[in-house]
């Protein structure tokens, strides 16, 4: 357990240091301006068209840099070699796996809050909304991230960065449409079809599953049994992606 928060805690401090996380913060900034600059010059309500904005636009720049973070720094620890000496410290890859996982979901799930927090400041100073349905749509996301983060580690051990980063994006985007994907490939003809969609359906996470952006701010609250829910299918998919995560390490060969 020390090994592995010992991980978590230099896994925190590599991201901050990564100067990419600053110049995402200023770009996510500037989104959040121009996203108020066109706001303003619509009708209806502008508090929940900011929100809307605003929401999606720090959803997907957050799962970029999730995926990034995620096969960039394992993938650099292993250029360095520092990643024979972190292993050293531990009882097995899967703890590493694991110290990985929950530093970079610090750094991640803290720019998130903090963007979010500008967000809300800025819808605050146009109106009112239901803030318990905005509140519980943040805390969805941050399961959304660490998914895609637990995602990212999976496909981190592939031969290059590039690579990595391009199965986990195939797999970030496949992965909101695995109702639409299954739906259409029930209707095809050939055998093939409907068993890659099969596949697809119950080998990818749903993250639209656990997406509550749609509506909040415009209802008072998504349920008790909604969250609930939320929360256990996020849980179960972040454990089953990190133990595969971390077979798929202790399989490797790092010479």
């Amino acid at each position: 357990m020390k090994g592995m928060l010992e991980i978590a805690r230099m896994s925190f401090l590599d991201a901050l240091r990564n100067r990419m996380l600053y110049g995402v913060f200023v770009f996510v900034v500037l989104l959040l301006l121009a996203a108020l600059a066109i706001a303003t010059v619509t009708m209806g309500r502008t508090e929940l068209l900011l929100l809307d904005l605003g929401m999606g636009a720090i959803s997907l720049i957050a799962n970029l840099m999730a995926i990034v973070f995620a096969v960039q720094s394992l993938q650099q620890e292993h250029a360095e070699r520092t990643l024979y000496v972190l292993l050293t410290r531990l009882p097995s890859r899967g703890w590493y796996i694991v110290g990985k996982f929950i530093g970079l979901a610090a750094v991640l799930g803290g720019l998130v809050v903090l963007m979010w927090v500008l967000l809300c400041l800025l819808v605050a100073f146009f109106g009112d909304v239901y803030w318990t349905s905005v509140m519980q749509a943040l805390a969805a996301t941050l399961i959304e991230i660490c998914m895609v983060l637990a995602i990212g580690l999976v496909f981190a051990h592939a031969s290059s960065l590039f690579l990595g980063i391009l199965l986990t994006f195939t797999a970030d985007i496949a992965g909101r449409f695995t109702t639409t994907i299954h739906q259409f490939s029930a209707q095809a003809d050939q055998p093939l079809m409907r068993g890659l969609g099969e596949g697809v359906y119950y080998l990818l996470p749903n993250l639209e599953a656990v997406n509550l952006r749609n509506g909040a701010g415009d209802i008072a609250s998504f349920g008790s049994e909604r969250m609930m829910g939320v929360l256990m299918y996020g849980s179960l998919e972040i454990a089953l992606l990190l133990a595969v995560s971390a077979f798929v390490f202790s399989r490797r060969n790092l010479v």
